[in-house]
């Protein structure tokens, strides 16, 4: 007994220790790195310095973070990288191999886990925006284009083809309809709202891409074909709910001072419904850091990444590529067409104009669904003839896009197979002690969130209120994977076996209905069903008793899971009306 008590203390002191080693090495490197930043610094403004005489000029990008946030950005990026050597040294020590099988499917995982948040974080490091003392072009013809689906409630389009007239640059206000009633027609007449209408033309109603029918791409191809490219230089394009706010226009038409410049993307927030759907709130805070930091960092050297919802284009340039990219994930396709001929994107950082977001859990998971199906036929299908007219550098940031979903869905699979296989196998797989594997990775993970919670302050996320821990993102991280995964599987299949899908269109507004079947609920109750026979029906093993608790605990996560999507479904339901 004095024995073990002596191996345990041994054993916590050695880990106090390291503990104490690296905040040595942590404050040593961050004063080493802090000096050698103010060095380069003050060299650059030391060369900065013009003639006198010579007039500034005024760039059409600036930098979001100041000199002294660069600092601190710097500072933390050095903390940040001595978190994850600290965690890597340690894991992989070779007293934790058991078999090198074993060793590799849980480092898949944990490197995923790790050296993700570095990749954002790089284009942290290059963020750029418009000017705010440009002005936008002078004598631009500009349209400002919302599409409607009859899916889509008029009441839902008037307020933001309201908020589209109000902007104050001079332009038409357009409104790209498949089917406009009497109603629509009178009060776009009334309001001096221009109609755009691919009824009765069947070259606008095609099975298949381009110019589909029933989908947003058929509507502002019809407009562009017939209005946009004879008639305007540049086009906004909104979905119905995405209201701008003041000054929207004039921030999407700063980029387009600079002549190669053919799109403009802008920070996509989906918060008009966050009030009354967890799963609008949990993709909200998700993605806050994707539509303000890391495609500010895009706008510098990479491909600012268009969004559906809202995005500006040089019809010049839509002309060139041949109009909007095919596919539902259209946004995408036609990023990677102007980039593979050579335009450039800019990411408008102060461009606002909110939207809904997915009004139940069951219309997000079909999103999820649809959009990694969409990417993996344009990875499969248009990337490969695209991808060498590319530099290197946006090769591995559209390829990487674009595999993201397959990436994520692959290695929550595994991270979920993984007490399976070992209970399977009767194999630990690796020697860890999971007490000083939580220490060794909460210390890399605190510097992690640290640094999103200084981003947060410094005002780099869109929306800028939202939350970096949230119950929300936390279960929609977790649930999300099967249907990113299905999505994927069937967007390969549709490739190998040449089938055009059908797709739903999110309802949106009024139009938006509670409904929640068992099929949405199917792929939790199959996870939790794998994970109680494994533990049930292997009650025999030697070497892996441990991963009973994981197995176990993969089911509670899951099964915890459907009670939050089932309670949220009816409280929602409940409180705010919805069809159930």
């Amino acid at each position: 007994m004095v024995g073990l008590f002596l191996f345990n203390f041994a054993e916590k002191s050695k880990l106090i220790i390291e503990i104490a080693t690296y905040i040595e090495i942590m404050y040593k490197t961050g004063i080493m790195l802090f000096s050698s930043f103010k060095d380069i610094y003050m060299f650059k403004i030391a060369n900065k310095t013009k003639p006198e005489g010579i007039a500034d000029k005024v760039d059409y990008l600036v930098d979001v973070l100041s000199p002294k946030q660069k600092k601190q950005f710097y500072l933390l990026m050095a903390v940040n990288i001595v978190g994850l050597l600290f965690f890597l040294v340690w894991w992989f020590n070779s007293s934790h191999v058991i078999k090198l099988a074993g060793m590799v499917l849980n480092s898949v995982v944990i490197l995923w886990s790790v050296l993700l948040p570095l990749y954002f974080f790089f284009f942290v490091s290059r963020m750029k925006k418009p000017n705010p003392l440009l002005s936008p072009p002078l004598n631009l013809k500009v349209a400002m284009a919302v599409t409607k689906t009859p899916g889509e409630p008029f009441s839902l389009v008037k307020e933001t083809i309201l908020s589209m007239i109000s902007q104050k640059y001079p332009h038409d206000t357009w409104l790209a309809d498949e089917d406009p009633d009497e109603e629509t027609v009178e009060w776009c007449k009334e309001h001096t709202v221009f109609i755009s209408t691919r009824r009765n033309d069947p070259g606008y109603h095609r099975s298949s891409w381009p110019r589909r029918a029933k989908c947003k791409e058929g509507n502002l191809a019809y407009f562009y074909d017939n209005y946009g490219y004879k008639s305007y230089d540049v086009v906004i394009q909104m979905d119905a709910d995405h209201v701008p706010q003041k000054n929207y226009l004039e921030e999407m038409l700063k980029p387009f001072n600079n002549p190669e410049v053919g799109y403009v993307s802008a920070p996509s927030i989906c918060n008009t419904n966050s009030y009354k759907s967890w799963t609008a709130r949990a993709r909200l805070y998700i993605e806050a850091f994707l539509h303000g930091a890391q495609q500010a960092g895009h706008t510098n050297g990479f491909a600012p990444l268009c969004f559906g919802s809202h995005y500006a284009v040089r019809t010049k340039a839509l002309k060139q590529i041949g109009g909007l990219g095919p596919e539902l994930a259209e946004d995408h396709s036609t990023t990677l067409l102007m980039n593979a001929r050579g335009w450039k994107g800019v990411h408008a950082l102060d461009a606002v104009a909110f939207g809904d977001g997915p009004a139940n859990f069951a219309d997000a998971m079909t999103q999820e669904f649809q959009w990694s199906r969409s990417l993996m036929v344009i990875l499969l299908t248009l990337t490969p003839s695209k991808l060498k007219a590319l530099p290197l550098r946006m090769k591995f940031q559209f390829l990487f896009s674009q595999l993201w979903y397959p990436l994520y869905g692959i290695i929550m699979l595994i991270g979920f197979s993984i007490p399976l296989i070992a209970l399977l196998s009767d194999s630990s797989l690796v020697r860890v002690v999971y007490f000083s594997f939580l220490i060794h990775s909460w210390i890399y993970t605190t510097t992690i969130l640290a640094s999103i919670f200084w981003l947060k302050k410094t005002g780099c996320l869109w929306p800028k209120d939202a939350k970096i821990v949230s119950w929300e993102a936390v279960f929609f991280q977790i649930v999300r994977w099967p249907w990113v995964f299905l999505g994927c599987l069937y967007g390969l299949a549709g490739v190998l076996i040449k089938k055009e899908f059908n797709f739903k269109v999110t309802p949106k507004g009024e139009s938006a209905k509670s409904v929640l079947t068992l099929n949405v609920l199917l792929p939790y109750i199959i996870l939790v069903s794998i994970g109680l026979l494994f533990s049930i029906l292997i009650s025999n093993s030697k070497y892996a008793a441990g991963y009973y608790y994981f197995a176990i605990l993969n089911t509670v996560l899951y099964g915890i899971s459907i009670a939050v999507i089932i309670l949220n479904h009816i409280y929602e339901s409940r409180k705010y009306k919805s069809n159930i």
